[in-house]
């Protein structure tokens, strides 16, 4: 299963699995049913309104063809980059840089359907994803984005930061800690975790930022320390400070 990492604009790193051809395939096939059950649906609707030939021509071509034209398009943006056949699946759009997505991306991704999926039964899409590392589409590489895997290959909770040993007569140095979120320490410690595991030059730049930015938000003058040793120690400080 391929693999793709994501930096977030919190300079958090997250793994994702890219879905795979497979899984966007039968999220595909799915909405194309939902889709074309909910046109046959619209169809018996309007024609039990007993309409006019013309009439029934103009609500045909303008209710049938909206569904059809914008079902994928609306899905996506209202559902953050889901349809419902990428919700069964437990897949859905994101972009590459971590942040969310804008109705441009929407909208390119949505053009080029016409041409990767459409135009050519799929087989465009197919390929593109197969061979690309990254699981684009043309749509995809126009937009910056990808489809992944709902489920992140790396989670972390709570229990990952209490299982941080604090000792009774320890004595934190940076109290402000304690007003941070337990979001934002768990994002410190995920950093810590895949530069651990990873101890790539783009993870390093990673906890970089990441101390700056926590001198920063807690005035504490800079200094030219081990940005792991001082994270860390700020991950002690508060699983000492909150649990007091």
């Amino acid at each position: 299963m391929k693999r793709i990492e994501i930096i977030t604009p919190q300079q958090v790193p997250i793994t994702y699995q890219l879905a795979s051809v497979r899984d966007r395939l039968l999220a595909f096939l799915l909405d194309s049913l939902i889709l074309f059950s909910s046109i046959g649906l619209l169809y018996t609707i309007i024609a039990s309104f007993n309409l006019s030939p013309e009439d029934f021509k103009t609500y045909e071509i303008v209710v049938i063809s909206t569904v059809f034209l914008f079902y994928s398009l609306v899905f996506e943006i209202f559902s953050g980059g889901q349809s419902p056949g990428k919700i069964a699946l437990k897949i859905r759009v994101i972009k590459l840089n971590g942040n969310e997505l804008s109705l441009t991306d929407y909208f390119l991704r949505w053009a080029f359907r016409w041409i990767d999926i459409w135009g050519s039964i799929g087989t465009v899409a197919a390929l593109q994803i197969s061979s690309s590392g990254k699981g684009q589409r043309i749509g995809d590489v126009l937009a910056d984005t990808t489809v992944v895997r709902i489920q992140s290959e790396y989670q972390i909770s709570l229990k990952e930061i209490l299982k941080i040993e604090a000792k009774e007569a320890y004595e934190p140095e940076y109290p402000a800690v304690a007003e941070m979120t337990e979001k934002e320490m768990l994002g410190i410690k995920m950093a810590l975790d895949q530069y651990k595991k990873f101890p790539n030059t783009q993870h390093q730049k990673v906890l970089v930022s990441c101390a700056i930015r926590m001198r920063e938000r807690l005035s504490i003058p800079p200094e030219k320390s081990n940005p792991v040793t001082f994270l860390n120690k700020l991950l002690k400080d508060y699983v000492t400070l909150t649990r007091s």
